[in-house]
C-alpha cells in the first residue's frame, strides 16, 4: 500500500512538473501555480490531445477565480509584465449597464518550437462589487492572435 501510494505522488509531482514547463518564464506563471492565489480558489482546466487538433493548438490551461480588487490589480500588474515582453497584443472592452468586461489576449515569443499565447479576462459585477477573472494560456503551432481568434469563431 505505501508503495502505490509513493508512486501515485511520484506520478503527480512528474505530471505537474510537465504542465509547469509550458508556462515557464511568463510572470501570470505565478497565478497558474497556486502562488498568487490559493487553487483552492481557482476552478482550473487543462487539455491536450485530439480535441485541440482543429486550433493547431496542443496544449489548453485555464483557471477562473473571482479576486478582490488587491488580488485583481496584482494580477493585471502581472500581465503588463508579461505583456511587456509579448510580440502581439489585443485588447478590448465592454461596458453594458450592470457589466465591465475587459479581456486582453498577447502572443507572447515561442518557446519549445511552439507558439504561445495568454488570454487574460476580467468581469465586474458592478451591483455586488465582484471581479472574476479567467486566464488562459495556449500553445501549439497556429501562427498568430489574429488566426487563433479566427479558428476559435468556427
Amino acid at each position: 500500500m505505501k508503495r502505490l501510494l509513493f508512486c501515485l505522488s511520484l506520478m503527480a509531482s512528474l505530471l505537474s512538473v510537465g504542465s509547469a514547463s509550458a508556462q515557464t518564464g511568463l510572470k501570470m506563471n505565478d497565478l497558474f501555480e497556486g502562488i498568487v492565489i490559493s487553487q483552492e480558489r481557482m476552478v482550473e482546466t487543462r487539455v491536450r490531445g485530439k480535441s485541440l487538433e482543429k486550433y493547431q493548438l496542443t496544449y489548453y490551461r485555464s483557471v477562473r477565480l473571482n479576486a478582490t480588487d488587491e488580488e485583481a490589480g496584482y494580477l493585471r500588474q502581472l500581465l503588463g509584465q508579461d505583456a511587456d515582453r509579448s510580440i502581439d497584443m489585443r485588447t478590448y472592452r465592454k461596458n453594458p449597464h450592470r457589466w465591465d468586461t475587459w479581456t486582453c489576449k498577447l502572443q507572447m515569443p515561442s518557446a519549445g518550437g511552439k507558439n504561445r499565447f495568454l488570454c487574460f479576462q476580467e468581469v465586474w459585477n458592478k451591483e455586488h462589487d465582484q471581479c472574476e477573472v479567467t486566464v488562459i494560456y495556449m500553445e501549439g503551432t497556429v501562427g498568430s492572435l489574429e488566426e487563433l481568434e479566427e479558428k476559435l469563431k468556427k
